[in-house]
């Protein structure tokens, strides 16, 4: 068994540094002049398949939103509101996400002829139906000209995953719940069976689709000495505390509000999500990355049912 999971560790890590190198969305911008001191900036996301990225005010928490951060200039005035329309998006309909890609488009107005160039952030999130990738944020700067030509330098990266070697065995571990209190992950584990213990975050659309997936199952095993420790990616303690009320989630909800960086992030190798571990009283890991009806076949194997 510590054979097959070193295994599984090994073959993370390769998509881990296959992700950080070619991540799934790719921007290009351009800036026209369309009036005196007027420009029009498009800044255009592709998006490989199967992933996507959500438009800028995604509903209800599900997806993390693409947001745009200008570094602050007095010689710059933004003309109205960034509007977007996706590469696949036909007439006034509205999207839940984009899968092809999307022109984000701002107008802005200078105060005087001197040469401009923007500086900025863009934050955003690649997901496919199952699993998302780590929040991105990515700096550009983009130089006004009237010639409407591409012009972007990458100014700084956020560091990705670290490829530090981890641990592929289970340890007991202490967060914190919703109210502030510590607990030890040792008295839940020690008193069932098993226990599932789930990497989610509210911002994860496929993660609360499994949530809620996993409702029933924990409701019919947890008697039979089935339990649930889910320790949320999140960094915002409003935004978890709703998505684990508004989906019904009653076992042991954990977060030390780190996301990625937490530590337990990095002992697993957490470099998307949903992940998660099955693991027997002992501490042993029965299996990984288990979902719905194969999550609910194994526990009927385990429990012989």
């Amino acid at each position: 068994m510590k054979r097959l999971l070193f295994f599984i560790i090994i073959f993370l890590a390769a998509i881990s540094t296959f992700a950080q190198e070619n991540h799934p969305v790719s921007w290009k911008f351009s800036s026209t002049k369309i009036a005196p001191l007027t420009y029009q900036i498009k800044l255009h996301a592709s998006v490989r398949e199967p992933y996507h990225i959500y438009p800028q005010g995604s509903a209800g928490g599900m997806g993390m939103p693409t947001e745009f951060l200008f570094d602050e200039d007095n010689h710059v005035e933004f003309v109205g509101e960034m509007e977007e329309k996706g590469d696949e998006q036909k007439g006034t309909e509205s999207l839940t996400y984009y899968a092809k890609g999307v022109t984000f488009t701002q107008i802005l107005k200078l105060k005087s002829e001197r040469k401009t160039t923007l500086a900025f952030a863009i934050k955003y999130m690649a997901c496919t139906n199952q699993m998302c990738l780590p929040p991105s944020k990515k700096h550009f700067t983009l130089e006004l000209d009237d010639q409407g030509k591409e012009a972007v330098i990458v100014k700084k990266e956020e560091a990705g995953p670290s490829k530090e070697t981890v641990a592929f065995e289970y340890e007991d571990f202490k967060m914190a719940d919703m109210e502030g209190k510590t607990i030890a992950s040792k008295n839940i584990t020690s008193k069932n069976k098993y226990t599932f213990i789930d990497f989610w975050a509210s911002w994860c659309a496929p993660c609360r689709a499994q949530g809620r997936e996993l409702i029933p199952i924990y409701n019919n095993y947890k008697s039979k000495g089935f339990d649930v420790i889910a320790i949320s990616l999140d960094t915002d303690v409003k935004a978890w505390k709703k998505a684990t009320q508004a989906d019904g989630y009653t076992w042991t909800n954990l977060s030390d509000l780190k996301g990625f960086e937490s530590p337990i992030s990095k002992k697993y190798n957490i470099i998307a999500i949903p992940r998660n571990l099955l693991i027997d009283r002992k501490g042993n890991i029965i299996a990984m990355d288990l979902h719905g009806k194969a999550l609910e076949a194994k526990l009927a194997e385990l429990f012989k049912i």
